[in-house]
């Protein structure tokens, strides 16, 4: 049995994010695991990986570890896998079945494994000088849109921002009642700030500061934060496990799938049954019933 394994991740950053649970699993049954991805940095802080390389700059060492008799090239997709896209597993069970591991524990009692920065200064760095500005103030983390990569370029060919199509997301899970939560949020506590992650061309709040860093120093700021609230997109990943108190609200998607047990979970309350996940066809028609702002703010505070 080979000892070593180069696995790929492809996908966004919540994505990549969550498979460094399934690295903690796969770690049972390899001495070094090596990671090629388009977000390699959150590989680089996972402390079950021994390296990890960018998708694009593939290196000498990438590609001898893939000829090598000694190491197990692991190139899977769990979307693909038919008993996700029937909704009948989560996706951690998805990706166990086609890496052909056992998991150990229940999937939604899995949690992001992010812990190492001794290759990454600068997000340590950069999260105290977040921290230092705060000055000691409480605050709050939010995302309520999604499903672009913070990779891609926000901007045109003459340096406009482009718009953020929000009916053209393909899972439909941006919280279309943002400023109103927020409204809530800050008169339920007024003694906090509400620090906003989000894309230059997503939508804005008022009320809410907008900040722009790397995705791992949001990952840091969750350890701080005093709440988290957001949609099933990168933010829950980045929290999960190390934010005692998020609220996930769900929109198309559902927790059983995608989701955390150890976080609070407020779902739509039409359950999209008919519509497979990662459908060909593009985005969904129908309508989303998300819970109100009301009942979000309910689920906060408990």
């Amino acid at each position: 049995m080979a000892k070593k394994c180069v696995v790929t991740v492809e996908g966004g950053l919540g994505k990549n994010v969550m498979f460094t649970a399934m690295l903690k699993e796969l770690a049972k049954k390899y001495e070094k695991i090596y990671v090629l991805s388009p977000y390699f940095d959150v590989f680089k802080a996972c402390p079950y990986v021994t390296d990890a390389f960018p998708m694009g700059q593939v290196s000498t060492l990438y590609q001898q570890l893939c000829l090598s008799d000694d190491c197990d090239v692991l190139w899977k997709e769990p979307y693909t896998n038919q008993k996700f896209i029937k909704k009948q597993v989560h996706l951690f069970d998805a990706w166990a079945e086609e890496l052909g591991i056992t998991l150990s524990e229940k999937a939604m009692d899995m949690v992001p494994q992010i812990s190492r920065y001794t290759e990454l200064p600068l997000v340590k760095t950069q999260t105290e000088e977040l921290l230092k500005q705060l000055n000691g103030q409480k605050f709050i983390l939010i995302q309520l849109c999604g499903g672009q990569s913070p990779l891609a370029p926000q901007l045109d060919k003459d340096g406009k921002l482009i718009p953020y199509n929000d009916h053209n997301e393909g899972l439909k899970r941006n919280y279309y009642r943002g400023q109103e939560l927020v409204d809530l949020l800050k008169k339920a506590y007024p003694e906090h700030r509400i620090l906003h992650f989000a894309l230059p061309n997503e939508p804005s709040y008022e009320g809410a500061d907008k900040v722009q860093a790397p995705y791992l120093v949001f990952h840091e700021l969750c350890k701080h934060a005093d709440k988290v609230v957001c949609t099933d997109s990168s933010l829950q990943h980045l929290a999960t496990g190390v934010c005692k108190d998020v609220t996930v609200i769900w929109g198309e998607t559902r927790p059983e799938h995608f989701g955390y047990a150890c976080n609070k979970n407020i779902c739509a309350k039409n359950v999209m049954n008919s519509q497979p996940y990662f459908r060909p066809l593009g985005a969904s028609p129908a309508f989303v019933d998300f819970p109100t702002p009301e009942e979000v703010l309910k689920v906060v505070k408990k």
